[in-house]
């Protein structure tokens, strides 16, 4: 309750401290739609790249050893024991399986997966640790003293992915170069349909975009789960650090500075379950987009002076690291600031020009972003359809993306949020799940109003554009309402599949 009141006095008087100071007012403006035109701008260009296509044969010679990780905390033992009997039918003789339970305090939810990997066969291996710092990179770096002397790669899988009997095939397909390190496949889901299409495809412009783009500008982060990493590789950079929240797209980075190639492989072969409630979404996002500035905060002198990256690696960065960066919020918040001193005719002879500077950047912001949507989706062969629903979503999402990256910028402190996989019903309902969006969403819009009435030529304009911003968080919660009762399907088949194993 404390910091809540400290949050709201400190916001309190920095909106105060922008009225009454026009010129810094203007300048925190200027800076923000320098940004949203670099950055966005570049993406746009950038994930017109195109698409490099996978190598058609195998890996020759004898099998590498491969060591899967499965790391797990609090997991419904249904959906990880259904992901592990997906990794015992994989067409490849050397691997092995650890499942790194970290600090899962109820028994009754690991001891069942402890029983299942007895099951399987001596290839998995039940890891549980309690007290251990780190979250997820931290057990990652635990389990490495377990594995298998022999192996010569690690396999990430989270625990809702079932993955594809060919998935190693395909993964050590990309390692004919000793000096590519990491291997990267898209997140693909199993929890989709045409209610809430528009989430995954969210996700999905990511990778067809950004990743690609990666690709071809040599600089393809990891995104945590159907990893494949060299362990040489992993240990000359360090393991993970478990300082970020974004621990797998940080190695990705640190690979690339130490000289090693990545590859994204442009075909599935795996599928998860995408988040089911609005809030478990909103922290996942929260999770991407923080950790994101984490690295860029940390590792800027490096993207801007330092040698061990090529131009093309370093402008690669910028774009993938800034994907999830929404820059509408502080003209967002500035018009709400504005719009009274407007309507009553008090404004500053600097105030009309920021009110045209929070407006340019808003549409500039939408244009630039939708380019990307569009370039990406359309080429992976979506109608516009899709592409809509994609843009609406992520659209709908961007109070989390926007305050995320400027709450890094003081504060770079975060704790791990795990993304939820528990069915609790459907939750608060829209006003409860999305107080804030909404508030926010009617301030904007009573602010379009004031500026219109008060003469602002693009008032109008801007009250549409400010409707769409905020209130297409109703068109995520309805989508997340249709994702719950589909993974709830999902999950009581697994659940008596299990059943059926075991009698």
């Amino acid at each position: 309750m404390k910091q809540k009141l400290n949050l709201t006095l400190g916001g309190a008087a920095v909106a105060v401290g922008l009225v009454v100071f026009p010129v810094v007012h203007a300048v925190l403006l200027g800076l923000n739609l320098s940004l949203n035109l670099l950055v966005l701008g570049w993406q746009a260009v950038a994930t017109r790249l195109p698409v490099k296509r996978p190598p058609t044969r195998g890996l020759t010679g004898p099998q590498p050893f491969v060591s899967i990780h499965v790391p797990a905390h609090c997991e419904p033992s249904a959906l990880l024991i259904e992901t592990l009997r997906g990794l015992s039918r994989l067409r490849w003789e050397n691997y092995e399986v650890l499942v790194i339970d970290n600090n899962t305090a109820d028994e009754s939810l690991w001891r069942p997966v402890e029983a299942a990997c007895q099951q399987l066969g001596p290839r998995f291996r039940f890891l549980h640790v309690e007290g251990l710092k780190g979250a997820k990179a931290g057990a990652m770096n635990w389990a490495r003293r377990f594995m298998n002397p022999q192996a010569e790669f690690v396999f990430v899988v989270d625990a809702d992915y079932v993955v594809q009997r060919h998935a190693l095939e395909r993964a050590l397909a990309y390692c004919t170069d000793e000096r590519v390190a990491l291997v990267q496949f898209p997140q693909d889901y199993r929890n989709v349909n045409r209610a809430n299409r528009g989430v995954a495809l969210d996700y999905r412009h990511y990778f067809t975009g950004y990743m690609n783009m990666a690709n071809q500008l040599q600089c393809v982060p990891s995104t945590g789960t159907l990893t494949l990493i060299r362990v040489s590789a992993l240990k000359a950079v360090g393991g993970f650090d478990e300082k970020v929240v974004t621990e797998d797209a940080e190695l990705g980075l640190r690979l690339n500075l130490a000289g090693y190639r990545s590859v994204y492989a442009d075909e599935t072969i795996g599928h998860g379950l995408m988040p089911h409630d609005l809030e478990s979404l909103r922290q996942q996002r929260w999770r991407w987009a923080f950790g994101n500035a984490q690295i860029l905060r940390a590792n800027w002198r490096s993207l801007v002076f330092g040698r061990q990256l090529t131009l093309r690696q370093k402008l690669g960065c910028l774009a993938h690291l800034t994907a999830w960066f929404n820059f509408n919020l502080i003209p967002s918040l500035s018009l709400v600031l504005l719009a009274p001193l407007a309507l009553g005719h008090l404004m500053h002879p600097w105030q009309p020009y920021l009110v045209v500077t929070s407006w340019f950047t808003l549409v500039t912001y939408f244009g630039l972003r939708f380019v990307t949507f569009a370039s990406a989706l359309r080429r992976d062969g979506h109608p516009w359809s899709d592409v809509f629903r994609a843009f609406g979503t992520h659209v709908g999402l961007g109070w989390i993306f926007g305050l995320s990256w400027l709450k890094c910028l003081l504060n770079p402190r975060e704790p791990f949020l795990r993304t939820n996989k528990f069915l609790q019903g459907h939750g608060p309902g829209l006003l409860g799940a999305a107080v804030v969006e909404l508030t926010v969403g009617g301030a904007l819009l009573l602010a379009s109003v004031a500026l219109a009435w008060a003469d602002f030529l693009f008032g109008p304009v801007l009250a549409f554009i400010m409707c769409l911003a905020r209130f297409a968080i109703i068109w995520v919660w309805h989508q997340m309402r249709h994702t719950l009762d589909f993974t709830a399907q999902l999950t009581a088949a697994s659940e008596r599949q299990l059943r059926l194993s075991t009698l």
